[in-house]
């Protein structure tokens, strides 16, 4: 799984354009050589309430798994970063500014003085690091690793005693219409937001039928007697699954896709009038082993991506 990231620095004279972002830029690196793709940046003031705001738009809005903030952690009256953290997070982590505190103090005792904070808030993790390029390197550099391995049990990506007798499979394709009517078409990547769905598909609203997925297992019963490739999407599903038997799963169950999370709704359909899969390989499997389910948590989805059902 690709885990995003959003780097937000603060700094009064960077905002005005006074200043370069060096340790923004050393955080990215470092987080793409881990494995993290950054997709959001910005550069703030040192206020409050513009911090909060930004804090909880990456993890509400974006569904990031990460934020690294860089400065505000000092002790200068406008240095507020870990208040403005603590009082969006529902969970403290200490652990891990202690840890960068640690790291600092092997170079010079001044890193005692560093107030940064660490919390959770939904399945965001935001961390403080310091404003200096060097800083905030060494202390990312410190606790990247474990970092990792705490966002992966997060989001359940890490297999416990608990999860590991639940169905699992992977996603194949990620599908949409940008009309009703039209084919589907495999889009790589997409955002399913809550009480939505996929967005961008025609489909996707306020009702139980948001977001559609189909076993490849079953295309593959239908593939067999034709002479033609399918497609993914030919069944109108938005998203083609591997490894999980979707059919067997009943109406309620809660289930990850990606970052996101779902609620199975429906099993199946009535095929419509004059279906047109059904009439060029004069079957639709859709019907008989095709779920539904309904958004409940907003998050990124793309091929690869783990589904894990989680009861």
């Amino acid at each position: 799984m690709e885990y995003r990231a959003a780097v937000i620095t603060m700094s009064d004279k960077g905002s005005q354009g006074l200043r370069e972002d060096t340790a923004g830029d050393a955080v990215v690196k470092i987080l793409e050589e881990n494995g993290w793709k950054t997709v959001y940046r910005t550069m703030i003031p040192d206020d409050m309430e513009q911090i909060k705001s930004e804090l909880i738009k990456c993890a509400d809005e974006l569904a990031v798994t990460l934020v690294a903030t860089t400065g505000g952690t000092g002790f200068s009256m406008r240095d507020v970063t870990p208040e403005a953290t603590l009082a969006v997070v529902d969970r403290e982590v200490r652990g891990i500014p202690e840890a960068m505190r640690a790291e600092s103090m092997k170079i010079t005792p001044m890193g005692m003085l560093s107030r940064a904070a660490a919390g959770l808030r939904k399945q965001t993790l935001i961390i403080n690091l310091p404003g200096s390029r060097k800083a905030a390197s060494e202390c990312l550099e410190a606790v990247i690793k474990p970092i990792k391995h705490g966002v992966e049990v997060l989001l359940g990506e890490s297999q416990d005693c608990a999860t590991l007798h639940l169905p699992h499979g992977v996603v194949k394709a990620v599908c949409i219409s940008e009309k009703k009517g039209e084919q589907k078409h495999d889009i790589g990547e997409a955002f399913l937001r809550a009480d939505h769905g996929i967005e961008g598909d025609a489909h996707a609203g306020n009702w139980h039928r948001q977001v559609s997925l189909l076993a490849a297992e079953s295309v593959a019963k239908v593939q067999k007697a034709l002479d033609f490739q399918l497609k993914s999407g030919d069944f109108a599903e938005n998203i083609l699954t591997e490894g999980i038997e979707l059919f067997t799963l009943p109406v309620g169950t809660k289930m990850r896709i990606g970052e996101a999370e779902g609620e199975v709704t429906q099993i199946g359909k009535e095929c419509h009038h004059g279906c047109a899969i059904r009439e060029l390989a004069g079957d639709c499997v859709m019907p008989r082993e095709g779920i539904f389910v309904k958004i409940t948590k907003s998050g990124r989805v793309k091929t690869g991506d783990r589904i894990q059902v989680m009861q």
